[in-house]
């Protein structure tokens, strides 16, 4: 990418070293504003669509079978 301030020679000006208008300032906040709701927001999607019914059965029908598992006698 050339950049007509500088010289002919020069290929290749990095990002962060351009001088930017006011257009192109809002341009790129908005872009980085954007992008970053977007990357916030997959979380958010992603565990609405995958949402799974989790079936709960209890791992002891009573009270009593459980006194029973911890050794407890009747």
């Amino acid at each position: 990418m050339k950049s007509s301030k500088m010289s002919p020679e020069t290929l290749y000006v990095p990002f962060y070293l351009r001088h930017f208008n006011a257009s192109e300032k809002i341009i790129i906040a908005l872009l980085v504003f954007v992008s970053s709701i977007a990357v916030g927001l997959i979380p958010i999607v992603y565990a609405s669509t995958n949402t799974v019914e989790s079936t709960t059965t209890p791992i002891y029908s009573s009270e009593v079978d459980l006194w029973r598992v911890l050794g407890e006698r009747d």
